[in-house]
């Protein structure tokens, strides 16, 4: 006898995908369509204990990225993104002011490798924070309880289940939870909330009670595509098919090695390109990477191999310095 399965979605949200029923739950877990992630103790500790081939280079790194500091947002103009470090980032499209997955400092246990841009009490006026998932380093207390602090007004835009965490935190804070393809519309602005090959845990036994997953977001004649954490599968291909092609792909580069672990749940900078030829992007830029040492590769690995291999499969790509102010331009202004 299979496992019974139910279906999760916000029936107060539209759904962009025809007939989806709303995200899998098997025993009040949510799932990914075509990996169960396995992130047992043994796995862990077989990573842990095996030689890293890096290793040596990893200790000789003296890794110093390029910043441009962020003073202050008073006359950024238009649509612009600035990458923050990690998966951090700031976006103003169509007259909203949006944080991604703000981590402003250390996480539990691990070292910022990497000064954030800017003071944080620099982000004011802000009307969107997403979260794409609840691991810490993409889902940090203090920075969004300074976030809301500092913008009472601000409303959260996450996955089913994350919201209702947040919330503890910030009772306040308006809340709209989403399942996979359910999209939120204000005014000239659309951000749709979709799959990412990922898993969800912050304790001992809260693994999958939150949902994890990526962003599209559409305004001024601009989309958006925002992949959080994920492994290389087909939810890539299905972009231009409900959405068109994306302007600009934001894709997660780092934390790779070693492959046999990291695989199922974090994209290489091959992968990434891979995924940004098959949705079309017009405009790929790295994230994940330099900022946290999360896995077996040097922090300069990433960038360097993304850098060569979209040089050899001619992608455009994009690489800024954190703080760096990027003008997001339409199709024909590129």
């Amino acid at each position: 006898m299979g496992e019974r399965i139910t279906f999760r979605r916000n029936e107060g949200l539209i759904t962009v995908k025809p007939h989806w029923r709303g995200n899998p739950v098997v025993r009040g877990r949510f799932v990914n369509r075509r990996h169960k992630a396995k992130h047992g103790i043994g796995n862990i500790m077989k990573w842990r204990f095996s030689p890293n081939p890096q290793r040596k280079e990893k200790r000789r790194e003296n890794w110093d990225p390029r910043v441009v500091p962020l003073h202050s947002l008073e006359t950024v103009g238009g649509n612009v993104l600035v990458w923050l470090g990690h998966n951090s980032f700031f976006m103003q499209l169509a007259g909203r002011r949006i944080m991604f997955d703000p981590v402003f400092g250390n996480i539990p246990f691990v070292r910022r490798k990497s000064r954030f841009p800017a003071d944080p009490a620099v982000f004011k006026h802000i009307d969107y924070l997403l979260i794409s998932h609840d691991h810490f380093d993409h889902l940090d207390k203090p920075s969004v309880m300074l976030l809301h602090a500092n913008n009472p007004r601000m409303k959260l835009f996450c996955g089913l289940g994350v919201g209702q965490l947040i919330k503890s935190w910030c009772p306040a804070m308006e809340v709209i939870e989403a399942g996979w393809y359910q999209q939120l519309n204000d005014g000239q602005l659309k951000i749709t909330f979709l799959p990412a090959q990922h898993w969800s845990k912050r304790s001992l036994n809260d693994g999958g009670q939150r949902l994890w997953g990526a962003f599209m977001l559409e305004g001024d004649g601009l989309s958006v595509y925002y992949g959080g954490d994920t492994g290389y599968s087909n939810h890539f291909a299905e972009i231009p098919e409900l959405f068109g092609v994306p302007d600009y792909a934001l894709l997660g580069i780092g934390a790779y090695k070693p492959r046999w672990f990291m695989q199922p749940n974090h994209i290489s900078p091959y992968d990434s390109l891979t995924a940004s030829e098959e949705m079309q992007a017009r405009v790929t830029i790295p994230m994940h990477y330099g900022t946290f040492d999360l896995s077996d590769e040097p922090l300069s690995d990433p960038p360097s191999v993304f850098a060569e291999e979209a040089r050899k499969r001619n992608v455009r790509v994009m690489i800024p310095a954190l703080g760096e102010i990027v003008t997001l331009k339409e199709a024909n202004k590129q």
